[in-house]
């Protein structure tokens, strides 16, 4: 009897620890998958662009906003301007710069840059986390006159230098922008923007306190029901905040009917979960 009883007693610990080990060991596959989903991926795969250089990043379309740490435009008279990634409204600008530079297209021909080499135009240099520094200036088509060169800007075009290598693109949004639009650049929130805001909140309050979070980006737009301007129907958007600390961002989209006859009515409220990267890039995106 005895004999029976310790044979019956080891099996069960052999049977306990087959299923401590079992466990174990789907609770290692557990975190490696975690892990394959985890944020950090993103982080792995912003390394491997960083190991590029400018120019192949851009060939790629894959600039990274984040790795750039500032850029200044200035003209032949000297008057310059600094957009560092360490400001929040520059940061915006920044932004803007490395969408425009994501989405130009190469173009074929002469790589010349400015009238004159002692009188340059425009130029912008952008200095990347890496400490490369890039020059972007427009394009210019010259011409031989009489042993004299004639140079004019090439509409919409600018050439990229770096370490000696040169490239042509096309973007007509970065070529105004250094050609102008650098200078009537706004520091701080513009009175639409405040507006858009102020409105944003006003509506979110009536949303409820489980909604509070999304404040992300905010964006309204509004139309007059029937054409009448003392009612409107307005449309809202937002990110949530918690997304911005490494997760995927949640997006709440919700509709309002303003009316000085029936007050204030919440017509439809969404919340979707994870979505894109491009998406919250648009989303956040206050240019075209």
């Amino acid at each position: 009897m005895k004999k029976n009883f310790c044979i019956i007693f080891c099996m069960l610990i052999l049977a306990n620890t087959t299923a401590v080990f079992a466990n174990q060991g789907a609770t290692s596959q557990y975190s490696i998958d975690a892990k394959s989903i985890n944020p950090a991926s993103r982080i792995v795969e912003q390394k491997k662009n960083n190991s590029k250089s400018f120019l192949e990043q851009l060939m790629a379309h894959s600039l990274e906003h984040s790795n750039v740490q500032y850029i200044k435009v200035e003209n032949a008279s000297g008057f310059q301007r600094v957009f560092s990634i360490n400001d929040g409204f520059q940061e915006r600008v920044l932004r803007k710069v490395i969408y425009w530079l994501n989405n130009s297209e190469p173009v074929n021909g002469t790589l010349e840059i400015g009238a004159s080499s002692e009188n340059p135009s425009n130029k912008l240099t952008l200095k990347s986390a890496t400490d490369e520094v890039i020059t972007i200036e427009p394009a210019y088509t010259c011409t031989a006159d009489k042993k004299r060169n004639t140079c004019t800007a090439k509409e919409g075009e600018v050439i990229i230098s770096e370490n000696g290598q040169k490239l042509r693109l096309k973007s007509q949004s970065l070529y105004d922008w250094i050609m102008v639009g650098w200078r009537k650049e706004v520091d701080g929130p513009t009175k639409e923007e405040l507006l858009e805001e102020a409105l944003f909140t006003r509506y979110l309050y009536h949303l409820g306190p489980s909604y509070s979070e999304f404040f992300m980006c905010p964006k309204i737009e509004i139309e007059p029901i029937d054409g009448d301007p003392r009612r409107h129907r307005i449309y809202g958007s937002a990110l949530n905040y918690s997304g911005h600390h490494g997760g995927d961002y949640d997006k709440l989209t919700f509709s309002v009917s303003d009316s000085n006859l029936t007050g204030l009515q919440v017509t439809n409220i969404k919340i979707k979960k994870h979505i894109s990267e491009e998406e919250s890039e648009k989303q956040c995106r206050t240019f075209d």
